[in-house]
């Protein structure tokens, strides 16, 4: 569960935008093989823009909530740079046309 949860609080700081990660917790078989299945691990979140854990679950089921300002974080995101210095008109030249 943390690499999972440190690459979204990661996510977080690169795109300046809250991220909220949600996964289940227990196991579920698999039909098809008697011996196999998927363990869900749970450790739902919410970061912030900065990428700091607001809320959190670890292996309980339950619900996590948060409240943010979107005029602050519209604000803080454009003068952060990471999106004031793109050079979308750049963009074109990085997408190919696909194989037919």
């Amino acid at each position: 569960a943390a690499p999972w949860r440190r690459a979204m609080q990661g996510h977080a700081v690169s795109n300046v935008i809250p991220v909220v990660g949600a996964n289940r917790i227990g196991f579920e078989p698999w039909a098809d093989y008697p011996n196999g299945g998927q363990a869900f691990y749970g450790a739902s979140f919410i970061a912030d823009h900065r990428g700091d854990l607001v809320s959190a679950l670890d292996d309980e089921e339950g619900i996590v909530a948060a409240s943010f300002d979107l005029d602050f974080l519209a604000t803080h995101r454009a003068a952060w740079g990471f999106f004031r210095d793109r050079r979308t008109d750049l963009y074109g030249a990085l997408v190919s046309p696909r194989p037919v």
